[in-house]
């Protein structure tokens, strides 16, 4: 299934509209909004956890892996994860601050960004947000489960137990809940499998900073599906460097990673134009004695799988909001046309054609789009409100089937037209 977006303003083409989701404050709005719904056992702090032999007795090698594990004892921490993408009109920055609780598996998080008006807009774009765009979102992590809280105050529960299609038409969000700790998609995921190779610097205090290098592939997946995708077979620097500060009982205080070597691949391999720098950072602080909050008491959660649909399956005249956390428009909650719709649905479309001696890629796309360009003007009434105005988009994903004996091939697939609201 190749998956396609085109938008249309006044007949001229974009390259991309489908949106990604990347790491991205709120220390403060973690602790106010995260009042405990009930106390007890949620409400305590996690008890630290004996980690074994104490990470610098272990052999160089393993002084990092072992700093994980001391990590995790303490029970819980703070964190900020700070990603940020340089360019000549100014940085792209994401940052996620919150709380983590090792022992329950759990955390609280809320991802802050913002996209200068002079940053490269495709670039943008892949990244998973627009040109000029700033907000916050929350999340939460219980297990492998990741919650996301509406603007309305609705926590959607993405749920591991989902069925397989759901699950993985959901893209990044499930990885949110880590593979080595509570919150995923940090330094933190690398630092444990880093390999030192100098004895690390120790400061006064007994704090000790490592100079590493980490596999270039290994940074690219840290970064949103627009770019990874491409990212996995660019011809990148085999390494990177990382340097790492742990604290002197061992555990993990802060990474940070130059990834500004990796761009050129990236670059050839089609995405990122534009952008001249990248770093990312991860910072931990109070270890011990940090609560991850539960939902508070009088909002409700819902079954992601029963609440996001795709657009596909919204009917012409519907409207639909992308408030869902995972930051494309193919899947979305149909909602009622009004203030809390994003986009409205003025057209769908099931290509099925035959596609003789040519290339077939894009030709169900190109039929889609000059049908939803004549059905455009014909329903004003859903049309009116379009941003910016004249603009619609169209959305689908195409089938191609081939024959062995035949050169003909199949394009099928279904599309929809539709204008943003906003």
């Amino acid at each position: 299934m190749n998956q396609g977006w085109e938008k249309n303003v006044r007949g001229t083409k974009g390259r991309r509209g489908a949106l990604a989701v990347l790491p991205v404050l709120l220390a403060a709005a973690v602790g106010c909004q995260a009042a405990p719904a009930k106390s007890g056992p949620d409400a305590k702090a996690p008890t630290p956890a004996k980690t074994g032999k104490p990470v610098f007795e272990e052999k160089l090698a393993d002084q990092l892996s072992a700093a994980s594990r001391a990590t995790a004892g303490a029970g819980s921490a703070r964190f900020t994860s700070t990603v940020s993408y340089g360019a000549a009109g100014g940085a792209a920055v994401e940052t996620t601050t919150g709380v983590l609780d090792y022992a329950k598996d759990t955390a609280r998080a809320e991802r802050a960004y913002t996209v200068p008006r002079g940053f490269p807009r495709t670039a943008a774009e892949e990244l998973g947000r627009t040109v000029g765009a700033q907000g916050r979102e929350v999340f939460g992590v219980e297990k492998n489960d990741v919650l996301y809280r509406t603007s309305g105050g609705t926590w959607l529960r993405y749920a591991s137990s989902g069925s397989m299609e759901f699950v993985k038409g959901v893209g990044d969000i499930m990885g949110l809940a880590g593979e080595y700790g509570p919150w995923g998609g940090t330094l933190a995921d690398l630092v444990r499998g880093a390999d030192p190779e100098r004895a690390p610097e120790t400061g006064a205090d007994g704090r000790r900073t490592y100079r590493v290098e980490v596999a270039g592939r290994d940074v690219v997946r840290l970064l949103p599906r627009f770019v990874r995708y491409p990212g996995a077979d660019a011809q990148l620097p085999a390494t990177v460097p990382m340097t790492v500060v742990l604290d002197a009982e061992g555990r993990l205080l802060s990474a940070r990673l130059d990834g500004t070597p990796l761009l050129s691949g990236l670059r050839k391999a089609g995405v990122v134009e534009g952008v001249t720098s990248l770093t990312l950072d991860y910072v931990l602080t109070g270890h011990g004695g940090q609560t991850v909050p539960g939902v508070p008491a009088g909002e409700r959660t819902e079954d992601a799988e029963k609440s996001v649909v795709d657009l596909t399956s919204l009917k012409a005249g519907a409207c639909g909001s992308t408030d869902t956390g995972l930051g494309f428009v193919d899947k979305l909650r149909e909602v009622p046309c009004g203030p809390s719709a994003d986009l409205r649905v003025f057209a769908q479309k099931r290509i099925e054609t035959t596609v003789r001696n040519k290339e077939p890629r894009g030709v169900g796309r190109g039929i889609a789009t000059e049908y939803c360009r004549r059905t455009f003007p014909t329903v004003p009434q859903w049309t009116k409100d379009a941003k910016p105005r004249g603009a619609f988009s169209t959305m689908g994903g195409e089938h191609i089937s081939y024959s062995l004996t035949d050169p003909d091939s199949t394009v099928s697939g279904d599309f929809t037209c539709y204008v943003s609201l906003r």
